[in-house]
């Protein structure tokens, strides 16, 4: 690989790598063509990146940022704002192809953490999830309100 095309690669990722940014990466020795794509096609729809990337310029573009990761073997790097959807899609990858696909770690906020925290994050309600029970909660104390409204009407009108 030229120099400028190893340059050009780093200073896409330093822009990428930011500390706003969850990296999660993985070892996907022995993943068919097909098996990566489907994975970057769910990557794709949850707005987030996928790139396998030699691991010294990935460890360069994490130095850039203040981060310091130590990578072994091949990774896959998976990255996007919304770190929940992305540790759900890698996390449930990783189980359907348990065998060639293996969760290594992740950098979230600035911090290195392992796969154990992915699976962690990964068991957490999205964004949606939790807007969809606020919603829920919201709408409680109108319904019982209205069931109450409703019962006493019944009462009225049985007397």
């Amino acid at each position: 690989m030229k120099k400028e095309l190893k340059k050009q690669i780093v200073d896409e990722l330093s822009n990428e790598f930011t500390k706003d940014v969850s990296v999660f990466y993985a070892d996907f020795k022995g993943q068919s063509v097909k098996d990566l794509e489907k994975l970057r096609k769910a990557v794709k729809e949850a707005e987030g990146k996928a790139k396998i990337v030699k691991n010294t310029l990935a460890k360069i573009a994490f130095a850039n940022n203040g981060i310091e990761v130590e990578f072994e073997e091949n990774n896959i790097f998976l990255w996007g704002e919304d770190q929940i959807t992305l540790a759900k899609i890698i996390t449930k990858h990783a189980k359907d192809y348990k065998d060639t696909f293996k969760i290594k770690g992740a950098v979230i906020e600035g911090e290195v953490k392992d796969a154990a925290y992915v699976e962690e994050v990964s068991k957490l309600p999205t964004k949606d999830e939790l807007l969809g029970m606020v919603a829920f909660m919201m709408k409680a104390p109108i319904a019982k309100f209205a069931w109450g409204l409703n019962k006493l009407i019944e009462k009225k009108e049985q007397e």
